[in-house]
């Protein structure tokens, strides 16, 4: 979103789910027509617990995270992603600038997958030398561009790849780049 630095995690907000700024954004859909995501009042709380999961079951793949909580990115494009909240940023890394150390991805949304067991990918997290062999097992996902939002939480959700990134080192030219955009008007934290 415009109005943030980038790659922010909620997971790290120092008063979780009574922190004001995610009380704006768990009510900024009412307010907000461009904005699809919802939030309910325990989500930090469990994306919490699915994240503990998620770096815990990437710990013994192998992976190496250098992050308590990932970034997270989606293979390819969405545009329903895309458009979950309207002027979104869209940042494009290539495969080959990721690390395979710090790098994991599920099949689908990791809150999903790491929510579920009706798909044999659900529970699961898959390393990046993984994916070619994954997308020749259960295919990619189509480009859903119906931009239905109603109730998406419900479904399968299997719309896109996401990939987790375990480290600063992939995002920190994005982040520099925003604050020199911004050098007059934003404080870079520390």
């Amino acid at each position: 979103m415009e109005d943030r630095q980038p790659f922010l995690t909620l997971s790290e907000l120092e008063n979780g789910k009574d922190s004001p700024i995610f009380q704006e954004l768990r009510d900024r859909y009412k307010n907000n027509a461009g904005y699809q995501r919802r939030y309910g009042n325990y989500y930090i709380g469990t994306r919490k617990k699915i994240e503990n999961n998620l770096r815990r079951l990437f710990i013994e793949r192998g992976g190496n995270p250098l992050r308590k909580y990932p970034f997270y990115f989606v293979l390819g494009s969405s545009t329903w992603f895309k458009h979950l909240i309207e002027n979104q940023i869209e940042v494009r890394i290539p495969i080959c600038d990721l690390n395979s150390a710090t790098t994991s991805f599920t099949f689908p949304d990791s809150y999903i997958a790491l929510t579920n067991n009706k798909k044999p990918y659900h529970g699961k997290i898959f390393l990046l030398h993984e994916l070619k062999s994954f997308i020749d097992k259960y295919g990619m996902p189509g480009d859903d561009d119906s931009r239905n939002y109603e109730h998406y939480w419900e479904g399968d959700f299997e719309k896109y790849i996401e990939f987790q990134i375990w480290e600063n080192n992939i995002v920190e030219p994005f982040i520099d780049k925003y604050f020199r955009a911004n050098d007059d008007k934003r404080i870079r934290p520390k």
